[in-house]
């Protein structure tokens, strides 16, 4: 599966890592940590060893993260999931400012429903705005899907299906995310071939244009 490129991986890097709080996150054990330069110390938000995947909000006043949940994954979702681990997985957020912790995203067994099935979610990003936050979430046999729930109350939509994906943190499409998806190429209203394409969209998943095409 073709990626996006280099340019993607470096901004998502320095996303998580730096803010103008000076505040990063990073994990350990399967457990949370923090460090903030007003503290000068490092501090762990969560214990138990079941959470991952931790993103700060470009303010640095949020850390989303996965978490291993207690529910057992259906076996109706088998066909769309690698069942590596029994358990399906949810969203976290902590609110820096209190260290408090919340569920911001609970499973969704809708196995026959990829837009809605919520089982794995990972390659998490904030928007700009420090308002959204983005995930992926195994959906298709030929994608993924990318969702968006808004972090002070929760309310999720799907967005747009990709394989990978990007949001904008500045410039003329800041807020906006180029999303990488397998499509069909029509001959006579018949698939003659397929490729990898990076499409731009809006946060409400309405196609603005074609990117680039993968070479």
């Amino acid at each position: 599966m073709k990626k996006i490129g280099f340019f993607i991986f470096f901004t998502l890097f320095f996303t998580q890592a730096f803010s103008d709080q000076g505040v990063y996150t990073f994990e350990k054990e399967n457990n949370i940590f923090y460090y903030s330069r007003d503290e000068d110390k490092v501090l762990q938000l969560t214990s138990g060893g079941k959470n991952s995947a931790s993103v700060l909000s470009p303010n640095g006043k949020w850390i989303a993260y996965v978490k291993r949940s207690k529910n057992i994954m259906p076996i109706d979702c088998a066909h769309s999931v690698n069942l590596n681990s029994q358990y399906a997985n949810e969203l976290w957020v902590i609110d820096l400012s209190n260290r408090t912790q919340q569920l911001l995203v609970k499973n969704n067994f809708s196995c026959d429903d990829p837009k809605k099935m919520i089982v794995d979610p990972k390659n998490l990003q904030f928007s700009p705005d420090n308002k959204t936050l983005y995930f992926q979430t195994t959906a298709w046999e030929t994608s993924d899907a990318i969702h968006a729930v808004t972090v002070s109350t929760g309310s999720l939509r799907f967005v747009t299906d990709g394989n990978q994906y990007h949001v904008i943190q500045t410039g003329k499409y800041r807020g906006d995310l180029i999303a990488n998806q397998y499509r069909y190429h029509f001959k006579d209203d018949m698939p003659s071939s397929s490729d990898h394409w990076d499409w731009l969209f809006t946060p409400a998943g309405k196609q603005i244009k074609l990117y680039r095409k993968e070479n």
